[in-house]
């Protein structure tokens, strides 16, 4: 597989690492971007080494954006944020 250097999707770190699809937890519907009952969405996500880690340890990804233009984030992570 190729690798390149992009920043995560998730914690927007700059590393190497492989495209991935994963199952993430949308919060929001992606048409208008409002707040829905959360539903399951196959994402291909640009992941570093350590969210990888993070995943396999049985945190899972969630998404809140409309239009192609989605935030990508640990639910313990959302919640130090606000």
């Amino acid at each position: 597989m190729k690798t390149i250097q992009l920043s995560c999707d998730t914690c927007k770190d700059i590393a190497n690492f492989e495209a991935v699809e994963i199952q993430v937890i949308f919060m929001t519907e992606q048409n208008e971007g409002r707040a829905t009952k959360p539903y399951l969405c196959i994402q291909k996500l640009d992941l570093c080494g350590y969210c990888q880690d993070k995943i396999l340890k049985g945190n899972y990804v969630f998404s809140e954006g409309a239009m192609g233009y989605n935030r990508y984030f640990f639910k313990k992570d959302k919640q130090l944020d606000e």
